[in-house]
């Protein structure tokens, strides 16, 4: 039996037997693990309101060699994110963010730098109040940071296959199959390709870059419904279902 201890997030809790539940975590020096936490429903003393999204976590469990599922022995909330629990947009964006982590991290990856982007994430949510268009520069950058972390950022800075700049490209088009930029030399016989009018390029590199965005470029619907859907193409790559908290985000306009 080997003992662990990590700072983690709950990713998923489900109900084993009368007593028991199984957690999904996404640990940052672990990655994600599942374990099942004993008595949870009933123990007062070493998971009182602990497990629940929304939360980071001091978590001790345990492993055996023999076993894929780990044992929670204890978990202390260390930042339970109250600004986000009071508000059903920051409640909604948490969500999906959590369950996006969930659906693109595996077990045995490294994933401190999800682990840091999903905890600043939440930081951001719980201290600002920020407008709807910022709400979703806030999405926007977190789900492209989120895509670098995991290697798949679409490119943006030039052709994802010769590298060719994107100064140097007369036209952006942009591969429907996640890739990013492709050059007219490097497009296959009838791939899908889409145009990327400047606008919406300048807004997917200001959520790159975190610079800055103006209010002009910010509040572009076109501009941003169309890096919306290089985003969704790049993440769809990595998702094969619809995530269920997407729904909410579409019905309050965040998506």
């Amino acid at each position: 039996m080997n003992h662990h201890q990590t700072h983690a997030f709950v990713l998923r809790t489900t109900d084993y037997g009368e007593r028991d539940i199984i957690v999904t975590l996404l640990g940052r020096d672990t990655g994600r693990f599942s374990a099942i936490a004993r008595s949870a429903k009933t123990s007062r003393r070493r998971f009182a309101g602990s497990l629940q999204p929304l939360r980071c976590l001091n978590a001790s469990f345990t492993t055996r060699a023999q076993s894929d599922l780990a044992t929670l022995t204890d978990a202390q909330v260390i930042t339970d994110y109250p600004g986000i629990e009071l508000d059903l947009e920051k409640i909604a964006l948490a969500s999906y963010a959590t369950e996006i982590v969930r659906e693109t991290c595996h077990e045995g990856d490294d994933a401190s730098e999800v682990f840091d982007l999903l905890e600043d994430f939440f930081a951001r949510l719980s201290t600002d109040a920020p407008t709807l268009p910022q709400s979703r520069a806030l999405l926007a950058r977190f789900e492209l940071h989120l895509l670098a972390a995991l290697g798949a950022l679409p490119s943006l800075d030039g052709c994802a296959r010769c590298g060719t700049s994107a100064q140097n490209l007369e036209k952006l088009m942009c591969s429907r199959l996640g890739e990013g930029l492709i050059c007219p030399e490097c497009r296959r016989l009838g791939e899908p390709l889409g145009v990327l009018f400047p606008e919406a390029f300048q807004l997917l590199q200001a959520y790159i870059s975190d610079d800055t965005i103006p209010d002009a470029l910010l509040n572009n619907d076109s501009a941003r419904a169309q890096a919306r859907r290089v985003i969704d193409t790049s993440l769809a790559q990595l998702i094969d279902r619809e995530l269920k908290s997407r729904s909410m985000l579409t019905m309050l306009g965040l998506a």
